[in-house]
């Protein structure tokens, strides 16, 4: 009797919220993890995928993409799917008068997880560059997201240029009454810099997005880490990559890594730049922060488990029986490969020993992604035409 309808065999799972690094058979009933276990019978499972050789870790979470309000984003189901990505979440296309044309035009119509934060701009990312004050309402950011929390997750501050707090202090007051977050993406001026804005405005939970931007700089003139970012983690605050086209600098980042202040959350700020020149997708990021000493384990923890926690959502980010059946399926490539960084000083490669590629995209069971047919029949098996049906 088949009881499975997908089983993963001969894989190395790794999944960091069970503390497992080993290998496993993992079974797929409808859209859940039935089993998992050293060794399940084939002939029990519709289909058998001989993952030998290859990771299976949980579906991966984005925490930083753009698929709405602003002319580079991409539908998600494009940007995710092919790279193992199964969630994402919106870093503020929309903002409380949009958001319902996002969620019909695009949460809605994707088969990727879609969550967003809110932009305090209410008209959301694109419109005047997110510096209209007089459109930063936070008690309509704030009641939005309350009407529905089941996608939206926090808010989003981000470009604003005048010499103010005055963007980050609404930004905050909707997310305390929301009960959510804050994620910001605000470059150092003169009047408003970064030490101030986390030690003074930023709480336990907020997110500080594209932690190596040469923008941004974490680093002062003797390359040292800033001593205020330290303390800002030990208060809670989190320190996301957010790749990007503009926002991640191997200068910046190795430094930094080298002196322990690695990335919670690894996320790409993934839109149509970013995919064509620095290709910002999760296993290229991925394979970046692995090239700069963060192991395999890690990087997976950072791209599942931390971000699910983020999200609250623990049926995402790990891989357990009867938990949700998001999975990514990756190949770890040998060989000399460059990969490509972005910022104000232009672009710079670093050549590395390895990287992550994504095989196959399972979500909610079904596979959505298979980049070489694991999943199926070799050709030569092809039935012969009827040719009676042609004449």
């Amino acid at each position: 009797m088949k009881i499975y309808d997908i089983l993963l065999k001969n894989g190395t799972i790794i999944d960091p919220s069970n503390n497992i690094n080993s290998k496993l058979d993992i079974a797929i009933s409808s859209t859940k993890i039935s089993k998992v276990s050293k060794s399940i019978d084939e002939t029990k499972s519709k289909q058998t995928i001989d993952a030998s050789d290859l990771i299976i870790c949980p579906g991966l979470i984005d925490l930083h993409a753009h698929s709405f309000g602003y002319w580079e984003a991409i539908f998600p189901d494009e940007m995710c799917l092919p790279f193992g990505t199964t969630t994402m979440l919106d870093a503020g296309g929309p903002g409380w008068k949009t958001f319902d044309r996002m969620k019909d035009d695009v949460i809605r119509k994707s088969k990727t997880r879609v969550f967003s934060l809110l932009n305090i701009v209410g008209s959301g990312m694109i419109m005047d560059g997110e510096q209209n004050v007089s459109d930063m309402d936070y008690e309509a950011t704030a009641a939005k997201i309350n009407e529905r929390k089941d996608m939206l997750v926090g808010v989003k501050v981000a470009h604003f240029e005048a010499n103010s707090w005055e963007a980050i202090k609404r930004g905050k007051k909707a997310a305390e009454d929301s009960g959510t977050f804050m994620m910001v993406d605000q470059n150092p001026i003169s009047g408003r810099n970064m030490e101030v804005l986390l030690d003074k405005y930023m709480t336990s939970g907020d997110i500080l997005t594209h932690v190596y931007a040469w923008g941004k700089p974490i680093l002062d003139n003797n390359k040292e880490v800033y001593k205020y970012f330290f303390e800002a983690r030990k208060k809670g605050i989190i320190f996301d990559l957010g790749h990007g086209a503009g926002s991640f600098s191997f200068s910046m980042a190795k430094p930094a890594i080298d002196q322990g202040f690695e990335p919670d959350t690894i996320s790409t700020d993934h839109h149509r730049e970013s995919l064509l020149t620095n290709h910002s997708n999760m296993p290229n990021c991925m394979s970046k922060m692995m090239a700069l000493g963060i192991s395999l384990n890690d990087v997976i923890k950072k791209s599942t488990y931390i971000p699910s926690k983020i999200l609250n959502r623990p049926e995402l980010g790990h891989i357990g029986e009867g938990s949700e059946a998001d999975i990514a399926v990756l190949k770890i490539h040998n060989g000399k490969f460059g990969l490509i960084d972005n910022g104000l000083t232009g672009n710079r490669k670093l050549t590395t020993d390895k990287i992550i590629e994504n095989q196959i995209t399972i979500k909610a069971g079904k596979i959505v992604w298979d980049k070489e047919g694991y999943s199926y029949e070799n050709y030569t098996n092809t039935p012969s035409p009827s040719y009676k049906d042609i004449e």
